[in-house]
Order: structure tokens, then C-alpha cells, then sequence
């Protein structure tokens, strides 16, 4: 019993330690994602500035304020950081659906999906993505495109534009999509080590318009 204000108020105890510990480990859970988040942010703007093999985690630590003592406590690598930046990329344009699905038919939609994701690619500049590359090239557990963010939701904008009679391409829907992403695949790729030579955007656009034998403009 306690009393409070003239009052007598029975507290439960036990109940009040075990929400107060979970109340302490959510706390902590959010600590720890904001200062991982901190670390990969940061080593990003880096990366783009002076190049990803110039950068050396010191350098990550020092702009951070972090020792490297947390820096190995979030992640394995230098090249851990970049594991899932394509599911980041892919996310930040999903995030667009909500804005663009009710006003454009599907392959607008999808072509709007697409752009922002080169569009982001490319600011992030070709020495980061090439070294993305070069590291999803080596992991043999992705399965690609299949495993990739947005393409089940690429898949099903082509199988709306097919029915919907928005494209020319009658192939599988999962056919078309494969194609899609190889296309970009390659296109991103031949950009990240011809050194940025050409407007990313553009040149997917073309890939995508073919791909698709889609008849309007974009």
C-alpha cells in the first residue's frame, strides 16, 4: 500500500517492474537503431564524397562521435553497410504508392516506382553503386530479381497494364518483369563503371519503354 494524497492506493508491484523493463528495452532497441542508422547516414555521405575506398571506418567513427568499439558493435565491415541499401532504395520509392496509384494508370505508376529508384541510384554516385554491385555479384544467396524490394508489385502493375490493355507486350507478366529488372540491372551497371557517362534516368527509360512496347509517353 501507499499513500498518496490522504489516499491509500494498493500498486502492484510485479506488474509495475516487468512494464518498467520492457519499457527500458524498447527504449534501448530504439537507442541502438538510431545510432546504427546514424553510422550507416553517415558513411553514406562519405562514401558519395570522397568514394567508398578512401573512406576507412576511423573516419566513419570520428564523423559519428563513436568509438570503433560501436561502430563493429553494429556492423561487421565497412562493407556491411551497404547490405540492404537496394531494399532502402526500393522502400523509399514504395513509399510513393499511396501518392501516385490513385492517379496514374499502371505502368505510369510503375514507371514513377522506377524513376525515383535510378533517381536515387544516381545520387548516391556510380562509386557507391559500383561497389553495391560488386558485392551483390559476390553473395550467392540473392536470387535475382526475385528477391528484390519492389518486384512482386512490379509483377502485378504488368499483369493490371496487360488486362487493362495499357501495353502491347502480351508476354507473362513475370517474364516482362524479369526482363525489367535484367535490363535495369545492366544499365545501372555499365553506368556505376563507365564512371557516371551517361543520365542514368534516361537511358532506363529507354530499356523501359521497349521492354514494355509501351505506345504513350512518360
Amino acid at each position: 500500500m501507499v499513500y498518496f494524497n490522504g489516499i491509500f492506493i494498493r500498486v502492484n508491484y510485479e506488474n509495475f517492474k516487468i512494464s518498467y523493463i520492457k519499457n527500458q528495452e524498447v527504449e534501448m532497441n530504439n537507442q541502438e537503431t538510431t545510432t546504427k542508422e546514424l553510422i550507416r547516414d553517415t558513411a553514406i555521405e562519405l562514401f558519395k564524397k570522397y568514394g567508398y575506398e578512401k573512406v576507412t571506418i576511423q573516419q566513419i567513427c570520428k564523423a559519428c562521435q563513436i568509438t570503433k568499439r560501436t561502430f563493429y558493435y553494429h556492423f561487421s565491415s565497412k562493407g556491411a553497410l551497404l547490405t540492404g541499401l537496394n531494399d532502402y532504395l526500393g522502400m523509399y520509392a514504395e513509399n510513393l504508392l499511396s501518392t501516385v496509384v490513385t492517379q496514374n494508370n499502371n505502368i505510369e505508376t510503375l514507371w514513377t516506382l522506377m524513376r525515383v529508384y535510378c533517381e536515387n541510384s544516381q545520387s548516391y554516385g556510380f562509386h557507391l553503386i559500383k561497389q553495391l554491385y560488386i558485392q551483390s555479384l559476390e553473395d550467392s544467396s540473392t536470387h535475382f530479381p526475385n528477391d528484390m524490394y519492389l518486384y512482386p508489385i512490379a509483377v502485378q502493375l504488368i499483369k493490371n497494364a496487360q488486362s487493362q490493355k495499357e501495353i502491347q507486350n502480351t508476354s507473362k507478366p513475370e517474364d516482362i518483369a524479369f526482363s525489367l529488372y535484367h535490363g535495369l540491372r545492366s544499365v545501372s551497371i555499365t553506368w556505376a563503371f563507365e564512371n557516371g557517362s551517361y543520365d542514368l534516368v534516361s537511358e532506363f527509360k529507354r530499356v523501359f519503354i521497349t521492354t514494355l512496347n509501351y505506345q504513350h509517353s512518360l
